[in-house]
């Protein structure tokens, strides 16, 4: 059963059945892909709104969506819908060909993790993909309340994951293949001067939005905080950095897993 804050982030109706960037479309998309073709039965865990769901109904396969959340799951059409908690899933052992886990496990907290890939891994017969950030520096997306001042990652992201974490995640299962999928040229990525400056010195965390809710208080942090003269310091060492590095940056990790 939902904890009143958990309750209040995961089914806030703001976070869910938004217009996707080209980019996150992408994502979902190279995901479907690289379903194995000869697999039949498909469970997401942690669907969300759909998203990767319906990539996998257009490449011609029908899953299954599992959520912990209601208020996403009504966003989804045509697939078999059950609302559960990741670790504890409601099927026997070896009941999917294939189960996914797309963007989730940068989410959970320490108490629930090993059991999500426990069970993740219970219920896969076959195959197992995962897709993550990709080397995700999680201060990237701080955010500060302003009601109490808990600072948090504003996309509720807890962990992140290098190629290490990604090839041994399972216990008993092995990564037969492992990348990196999507470009960007100048991504929301920053370099640790500029972090140094924004967050220690200016005291400034930019991220917002009407979906973003303190794990504390449950207060909206809707609104960017005024920027002082040191943030605009920030800014400007943000601007040079990316006039200089014109490099393309990674943005996700994608997984497959096969059994023996």
């Amino acid at each position: 059963m939902l904890i009143k804050a958990e309750r209040t982030l995961y089914e806030n109706p703001k976070m869910w059945g938004k217009t996707r960037s080209e980019t996150v479309l992408e994502r979902a998309r190279l995901t479907a892909k690289a379903v194995p073709s000869d697999v039949h039965t498909i469970l997401e865990v942690g669907s969300g709104d759909g998203l990767v769901i319906k990539s996998l109904r257009k490449a011609g396969h029908d899953p299954v969506a599992l959520d912990i959340s209601q208020s996403a799951l009504q966003y989804i059409q045509g697939s078999k819908l059950i609302q559960a908690t990741a670790s504890q899933l409601p099927f026997p052992s070896n009941s999917f060909d294939l189960v996914l886990a797309c963007e989730l496990l940068e989410h959970l907290p320490i108490s629930l993790y090993l059991d999500v890939l426990d069970e993740i891994e219970r219920v896969a017969k076959r195959n197992i993909i995962i897709t993550v950030p990709y080397q995700e520096k999680l201060e990237w997306n701080y955010a500060r309340c302003p009601a109490c001042g808990c600072i948090f990652n504003g996309s509720y992201h807890v962990r992140s994951f290098g190629e290490r974490d990604m090839k041994f995640l399972f216990k008993k299962i092995e990564c037969i293949n492992l990348k990196g999928i999507v470009k960007l040229p100048h991504p929301d990525r920053t370099i640790s001067l500029e972090l140094f400056i924004r967050h220690r010195l200016a005291r400034e965390y930019l991220y917002s939005g009407p979906s973003i809710t303190c794990p504390v208080c449950l207060s909206t942090v809707d609104k960017r905080p005024k920027r002082n003269r040191i943030g605009w310091i920030a800014s400007v060492v943000r601007y040079f950095y990316r006039m200089i590095y014109r490099k393309k940056t990674l943005l996700w990790y994608l997984a497959v897993y096969g059994k023996q």
